[in-house]
């Protein structure tokens, strides 16, 4: 099938339903009180308050001094020269701060993409939650329904064996298939518990997951090519390492830039003792000086060629991981289709044949016709097939969850 071709596979109109309006409510609820998404939102401002530090100079050197004091006497008075001392000085960078303070804006931003990022988790991972909830529940009722029809099956076998007609066999298998429904039940039970502290954890609170139901889907043509150019423009990660291969880039000038000696600025003032007959006036002095990268070879030189395999091997992740994006679209639009077609399949072909086969096998087994066992099976197949109806649909609300998240959509309506 060529790329160009349009598969039947997403759904473009939410359903405003109560069970809708309630996971918007949930999803809007993780993102104001999940601790985890509130620890990442202060580190953000953390990282956003590092920027204006990030162009501080080092802190200036005080000097204080006695010049020219003679060994023998140490007096001020008896040399021209002596003098006491205090100055100042501070390292100047030349050409490095604007280029630190470029990293910091950058490490600001990849910090809310990873909030980002962690949101549209945290978010799918809730959806997933509760479509499973959803799912788990239905298929209790659907066992409930069947458990209701073994019963009646039971109640006709256990009177026929009273007159003779039936078996005492059929009815400890019946019993069998009743006990093996509430099994699965109580199995059930446990994990719709476990799925609901889930999703209270991820919201942030207490939730109320009640009468919840995914709507039916509605399908429309969407082409391949287009989710996944979305998707590479708009991945958070992929952002992430895009601007992961920036910072390097501007470590690497800023490591190029060590190859450039720093200034070092300096002021001292200085005063001389006055003789017995001789006035001294005070003195000020400046001071420039330089750093000498001599040992360039062996400590900036290394430094730099790091610098330049950290940005290769950045690069390589980016495309492998943009490689990797693309082609789990096109397993994830696959998937779709392929739920698309088997909840077609359910609802319009196998459930109906199934049903009729069912009613059709009840009214003969009343009549004789039929023997137990192919009632039982009947009831076991539409138990199949009416729980697999329910997982395609929520398998296709997951895989549709799962492909907004990878394009950075944070809540859905569904």
């Amino acid at each position: 099938m060529k790329k160009t071709l349009l598969l039947v596979i997403l759904l473009v109109s939410p359903l405003f339903s109560e069970g809708n309006d309630r996971l918007f409510m949930m999803q809007n609820s993780a993102l104001l009180h999940n601790p985890r998404l509130q620890s990442m939102e202060r580190e953000t401002v953390m990282m956003k308050s590092r920027i204006e530090w990030s162009t501080a100079l080092d802190d200036p050197r005080l000097k204080f001094g006695v010049n020219n004091l003679p060994v023998g006497s140490y007096s001020f008075t008896k040399e021209d020269m002596t003098s006491k001392e205090i100055g100042i000085s501070q390292m100047i960078p030349i050409g490095k701060l604007g280029t630190k303070r470029t990293i910091a804006g950058k490490e600001y931003e990849k910090s809310l993409l990873k909030l980002k990022k962690e949101k549209v988790e945290i978010l799918h991972e809730l959806r997933m939650n509760v479509y499973e909830l959803i799912y788990t529940r239905s298929s209790i009722n659907i066992i409930e329904e069947i458990k209701k029809q073994i019963q009646l099956v039971t109640e006709r076998e256990v009177a026929a064996s009273k007159a003779g007609t039936g078996t005492l066999a059929n009815v400890l298998k019946s019993n069998i298939e009743f006990n093996m429904a509430e099994e699965e039940i109580i199995n059930l039970k446990q994990k719709e518990r476990e799925l609901t502290r889930k999703i209270s954890y991820l919201s942030g609170e207490e939730t109320d997951v009640d009468q919840m139901e995914l709507p039916a889907p509605e399908f429309v043509n969407l082409s391949p090519d287009n989710i996944k150019n979305e998707i590479l423009t708009s991945n958070p990660e992929l952002k992430i390492i895009r601007i992961d291969l920036e910072i390097s880039q501007e470590e690497l000038n800023l490591k190029q830039m060590e190859y450039i000696p720093d200034i070092e600025v300096g002021v001292s003032y200085m005063q001389r003792q006055d003789g017995k007959d001789v006035k001294r006036d005070d003195m000020i002095s400046g001071m420039v000086s330089i750093n000498i990268p001599v040992w360039f070879w062996k400590k900036n030189m290394p430094m730099v060629d790091e610098m330049k395999s950290k940005n290769t091997s950045v690069d390589s992740l980016y495309k492998d991981r943009a490689n990797d994006l693309s082609a789990r679209s096109e397993i994830i639009i696959s998937q779709m289709s392929r739920w698309h077609d088997l909840y077609k399949l359910y609802k319009e072909k196998l459930i109906p044949q199934t049903e009729l086969t069912l009613e059709t096998n009840l009214a003969r087994y009343r009549t004789g016709s039929v023997e137990f066992m192919p009632v039982v099976d009947n009831i076991r197949m539409l138990l199949r097939y009416r729980k697999e109806l329910n997982m395609a649909l929520k398998e296709y609300y997951t895989a549709y969850s799962e492909l907004n998240a990878l394009k950075g959509v944070e809540v859905l309506q569904w």
